[in-house]
């Protein structure tokens, strides 16, 4: 129990059932106000008209025209049962009214007064109005309150049902609102508890519903797609991670221990330590790629950023690939549309650049056209490379950034897999976009990354 009173669902639940509350509360404070409070105001109103007049008919035609006015309103039979009127000479003395006696003779006061009388021959709640004259004479013009209090009463006893009324729809809709909370709460408890237990494939079922808690589900849905795609890649990763590192290490061994056994030892043991020193070379070269992707992705390297001319960087790389070119009959080109500029790490994005020449002569090869452009255009730089090789397989294109994939067609040549997935997390730490498309023949490589004044480190 005390646990469901710290629960969200109670506290919304209570909270819900409290402001309904309230509202009715209000509303019903408003209404009786309204209600009798202007009925009220109206009878005063009226008494003190139906005051003014009595007096100005006293002023101007006498005491007694003022006794044959009050005698047609006691008489005209309009008000008869609620309406009171007393008029008394200097003397004390009653000259005419529907009063048994003057109310407390010792206390009244001018002006307007509730005062229990008594009125044909019953007490009465009234609100009464009394004008003294100046020759002594009192004049009391009244309402009898009964049937106002009555009304009141009749007002108090429906708001008092209607608050019960509220009191059981705020009971019923707080169990409601609670329940519909829960089953959604529920469904999102159950599924992250198997998911916890180990069972990735469990999903939040969403339904038709495009609530709120719809929304949050499909984002953990979705949350759990990545998760699980996430630990897909790391599997895969690991299991290339331990081929690679089986493979070359097993080899060394094998080198290393035929050397040891064979007649010609001193002769092969030079040979075998160098075999040893390249294979452990290259494993080396495999640890700093994959380094260099963790690197990119915790973003740690954003803080070296720096306004970088495009032309110029690209002029370097070209200069440098050039020879590489003319040895393989490549024809290098390059073009930069104006003089765009990006906020970027120099050394990531130039072994970024390197890493597309490189694939692009390796699987292109002998004879093939490598073409490197630049277009600034909507506050982004598009660099691309393209060539006209081979290019890569549709079924494949969409995995070719991840961990030591290699199409099997590629797997005779030399390579680890790791060049275009160190490309895409470069990109993704310059806050850029890489896409790969099948050119027919070749394949077009474009990194699409912001330009320097619209940049945000």
């Amino acid at each position: 129990m005390a646990s469901f009173r710290h629960s969200v669902v109670f506290r919304m639940s209570a909270g819900y059932g409290a402001l309904l509350l309230l509202s009715v509360a209000l509303i019903s404070t408003v209404f009786y106000i309204g209600t009798a409070g202007l009925l009220g105001r109206n009878i005063d109103t009226q008494l003190r008209s139906t005051s003014r007049h009595l007096v100005q008919v006293r002023e101007q035609r006498g005491s007694d025209a003022l006794v044959r006015e009050i005698h047609n309103l006691l008489t005209d039979n309009q008000d008869s049962d609620t309406e009171i009127y007393l008029l008394l000479d200097a003397d004390g003395h009653k000259l005419i009214g529907n009063l048994t006696a003057w109310p407390r003779p010792a206390t009244i006061a001018e002006g307007l007064e509730k005062v229990d009388v008594e009125r044909v021959g019953r007490q009465s709640s009234s609100r009464l109005l009394t004008y003294r004259f100046a020759d002594g004479g009192m004049l009391l013009v009244g309402r009898d309150m009964q049937d106002v209090r009555e009304l009141e009463h009749m007002v108090l006893v429906a708001l008092g049902l209607g608050g019960l009324l509220a009191i059981l729809l705020a009971g019923a809709g707080s169990i409601l609102f609670r329940d519909q909370l829960q089953r959604q709460l529920k469904a999102i408890h159950h599924a992250t508890t198997e998911i916890a237990a180990g069972r990735l494939d469990r999903r939040i079922t969403i339904g038709a519903s495009k609530d709120e808690f719809a929304v949050v589900a499909r984002d953990v849905n979705d949350m759990l797609d990545e998760i699980e795609r996430l630990m897909d890649t790391s599997r895969q990763v690991s299991n290339a991670i331990a081929h690679d590192l089986r493979t070359p290490l097993g080899r060394i061994r094998a080198a290393l221990e035929q050397a040891l056994r064979s007649p010609q030892r001193p002769e092969r043991l030079p040979q075998a330590g160098q075999y040893a020193i390249d294979e452990i070379d290259g494993l080396i070269t495999v640890l700093d790629k994959l380094l260099q992707i963790a690197e990119a992705e915790s973003g740690v390297r954003r803080q070296s950023f720096e306004t970088l001319p495009v032309r110029e960087l690209l002029d370097d790389i070209i200069e440098l690939y050039q020879p590489a070119a003319e040895s393989l009959s490549i024809h290098l080109t390059h073009d930069v549309d104006g003089e765009p500029q990006i906020l970027a790490d120099r050394h990531l994005l130039a072994n970024t650049l390197a890493n597309l020449l490189d694939n692009a002569f390796k699987y292109a090869g002998h004879g093939a056209t490598v073409d490197v452009r630049t277009v600034e255009a909507n506050g982004m730089v598009a660099i691309t490379v393209q060539d006209n090789g081979p290019g890569i397989p549709a079924a494949a294109l969409s995995r070719a950034t991840e961990r030591f994939f290699r199409v099997d067609s590629s797997r005779h040549q030399r390579g680890n897999g790791l060049g275009l997935s160190i490309v895409a997390a470069v990109v993704s730490l310059h806050r850029g976009q890489l896409t790969l498309e099948n050119t027919s023949p070749g394949l077009k490589v474009s990194m699409l990354l912001p330009a320097a004044n619209l940049s945000k480190p």
